[in-house]
């Protein structure tokens, strides 16, 4: 089986094919990993998840993708928008349905993988804004990771963790478990 490689970098700085974030359903790029990722790729980046969010559910475990524009020079070729977090709730932004981010992780990698992608790096989803417990997060995005080379994916997938709370939430995981 493919091995996940978990690394204490950022998401933008990643050299891969691919890299994916927990994307808000109203396509907002204001916090984390979504800031960063929008100020490495561009202005033309926002437009571009617009349209596609217009064409998905925007619900938790929905993905879509995109051209990474200005990351292009870098080797990055699409950036993977998973659904994670529903802005307008009662409860504020959150992710009220976690469990469902194990089914954004599968899309986001076969989005990946059918446009020809050999690499592609995670930040946590889900943990900040989302609200959702870092161990959850990595349960369920390493369980996805590994359903998806079981069924003949072949990505190499990276973590990208630069906090020591998500770092650590994955390697406990990774550590221990029988996923």
């Amino acid at each position: 089986m493919t091995p996940i490689l978990v690394e204490r970098t950022l998401l933008q700085e990643m050299e891969v094919d691919a890299l994916a974030y927990g994307a808000k359903d109203t396509g907002e790029m204001g916090g984390g990993a979504a800031q960063a990722i929008m100020a490495a790729c561009g202005p033309e980046l926002l437009p571009a998840l617009r349209m596609a969010l217009a064409e998905s559910t925007r619900q938790i475990g929905d993905a879509v993708i995109t051209d990474s524009y200005g990351l292009r020079d870098r080797g990055v070729r699409w950036v993977v928008h998973v659904l994670s977090i529903i802005k307008h709730t009662p409860e504020g932004a959150w992710c009220p349905q976690p469990d469902r981010l194990y089914d954004g992780i599968l899309k986001g990698l076969r989005l990946a993988a059918g446009k020809g992608a050999r690499s592609i790096a995670f930040s946590m989803l889900g943990t900040g804004e989302g609200r959702v417990k870092p161990e959850q997060a990595a349960r369920l995005m390493i369980r996805a990771v590994r359903d998806f080379h079981r069924s003949g994916g072949a990505l190499r997938v990276h973590f990208a963790l630069p906090t020591y709370r998500d770092h650590e939430a994955v390697q406990s995981v990774l550590a221990g478990s029988s996923i």
